[in-house]
């Protein structure tokens, strides 16, 4: 039934059906009303979003430019590599030091390298194998005896003839029993590497599998095996004295398997071999033993565990063993070049921000341009949605008073000098960084920057991380507690880093509420 067959408006002479379709034409204008306020308010905080994701990442790349390592950085060189390779930190002063090296620390480190031949020399040595073995298998039992015949007796039992001698034993009894010890310290660790005649015999375990069991051990020492040159290897994983390695056979058999090693320690104060050790059961070997670093430097003697130590802000590496009375030089001086790139590299970030932010103040507005309802989207193609919406999206942050003071922090961070440096080069102009356009936008003149560094080397970490005397912390409310002219005067000696990265913190915290 229509709307003039309703009930007491029959005659009334009204159009009914109408006055219903103008006033549900009037809720949808109101909701269609609804609907743009709300998709525009939610663009709104799009775009708030991305101004916030900004400042954060501009915030967080403020943090590179207050390391004095790159706004100070130095260059250190060798005059001898092979003895000592150096590298300086910001801290580290532009001089000359002297450095000698009488010892260098190595890891205790054992290797199959030399045996005593039948004239009683030292010669190159090889891995014993069985006769008849193939030593590209290098199963522990061809290493054990040089000449072995082994039967599977079927009942846990395994029966070998050694030399013409027949001899039975339990799959299951102790064929090799390795143990190890790492350290001379209180802190040593001990532990003992089992393995069964089922595990060599039955398993055909290799001396690749014995270097494995060695490295899952709780001692600090790693085995291995070069299939390569068929050598077998241990070494302490860290340097110093204090590291060694010791061995200790708990039977003849394991005795036996280390002897046919031929294993040798390593000396790394002269690059040589020491003598083939020698193993017998259940006799503990100090097998190689570490050595400590001993470096003068500028006439003071260190003692070290490792080859590494700094000083002073230079970082010394020794390589080798310096030659009687000889002593290397290393020369420390300012790294303009790196301090240049990274000064370039804060112009391009400030730039790259603040550009985009005054974009976004003077994007043009296009007030016709609505937020298009459901309906008006299903009329209209992918394509004109989307360039409708472009201009309905354009101007949201026109001439917008939280961006626009953003902007302000950011110029004044980079205008206001910096009094806490003691040097004409107290403001980023001084150094060569000047705007180029009145909305604030950057260059550098690079010789004006690197004549800075010359006269005042230590001007440029001052100017972006200073942060003398300050009271000022980003977003704490113990600031609001400081005077006005505390406030100005914390802000004066900051470093322009520092007073970006405190700027960012500030607005962020608005945005953040607004989006």
């Amino acid at each position: 039934m229509g709307a003039n067959g309703i009930y007491g408006l029959s005659g009334s002479g009204l159009d009914i059906e109408s006055l219903v379709k103008m006033g549900m034409m009037n809720k949808q204008k109101q909701y269609d009303k609804m609907y743009q306020n709300e998709m525009k308010q939610e663009w709104l905080k799009e775009a708030y979003v991305g101004v916030y994701d900004s400042m954060k990442t501009f915030k967080n790349n403020m943090t590179d430019f207050k390391l004095q390592s790159n706004m100070s950085a130095m260059n250190a060189t060798s005059t001898n590599e092979d003895i000592v390779s150096v590298s300086a930190n910001g801290a580290a002063a532009a001089m000359s030091h002297k450095v000698s090296v009488s010892k260098v620390a190595s890891n205790a480190y054992i290797m199959t390298g030399m045996k005593v031949d039948d004239s009683g020399n030292k010669v190159p040595a090889t891995i014993d194998f069985a006769s008849d073995a193939n030593p590209g298998k290098n199963y522990l039992m061809d290493v054990m005896y040089s000449d072995v015949q082994t039967t599977d007796n079927g009942d846990g039992t395994y029966s070998y003839k050694l030399n013409g001698s027949s001899t039975s034993v339990n799959g299951s009894d102790v064929a090799i029993k390795l143990t190890l010890k790492d350290s001379s310290a209180s802190n040593a660790r001990t532990h003992e590497v089992t393995l069964t005649y089922d595990d060599i015999i039955q398993d055909k375990k290799t001396l690749s599998d014995l270097a494995s069991a060695i490295n899952k051990s709780e001692a600090n020492i790693q085995a291995g095996f070069d299939t390569a040159n068929g050598s077998f290897s241990m070494y302490n994983k860290t340097s110093g004295e204090k590291n060694i390695i010791n061995i200790t056979a708990g039977n003849d058999d394991t005795a036996t398997l280390l002897k046919n090693l031929h294993l040798a320690s390593y000396n790394a104060q002269d690059n040589t071999l020491g003598s083939e050790l020698e193993f017998d059961k259940d006799d503990a070997v100090e097998a190689a033993k570490g050595t400590n670093a001993q470096a003068t430097i500028d006439g003071k003697t260190y003692n070290l565990e490792s080859n590494k130590i700094t000083v002073a802000g230079v970082t010394y590496n020794f390589n080798n063993v310096s030659e009687a009375g000889k002593t290397t030089t290393v020369n420390v001086s300012q790294d303009t070049d790196k301090i240049v790139d990274n000064v370039k590299k804060f112009v391009d970030m400030y730039n790259t921000l603040l550009d985009s932010l005054n974009d976004k103040l003077s994007e043009e507005k296009y007030s016709d341009y609505k937020p298009l309802t459901k309906e008006q989207e299903a009329e209209m193609t992918e394509e004109q949605i989307k360039k409708w919406n472009e201009k309905a999206k354009s101007g949201l942050l026109y001439n917008n008073s939280q961006v626009r003071a953003l902007v302000s922090d950011m110029r004044e961070a980079l205008y206001t000098p910096v009094d806490a440096v003691d040097s004409k080069y107290n403001s980023l102009s001084a150094i060569g960084i000047t705007t180029t356009t009145t909305k604030g936008h950057v260059t550098l003149d690079e010789d004006k920057l690197r004549k800075a560094l010359t006269e005042d080397p230590d001007c440029v970490y001052q100017l972006f991380a200073s942060d003398q005397d300050s009271s000022y912390i980003a977003g704490s409310t113990n600031t609001n507690k400081l005077t006005a002219y505390e406030k100005k005067e914390d802000y004066k000696n900051t470093g322009v880093a520092n007073r970006l990265y405190n700027a960012m913190t500030d607005n962020m915290s608005i945005f953040e509420n607004y989006a």
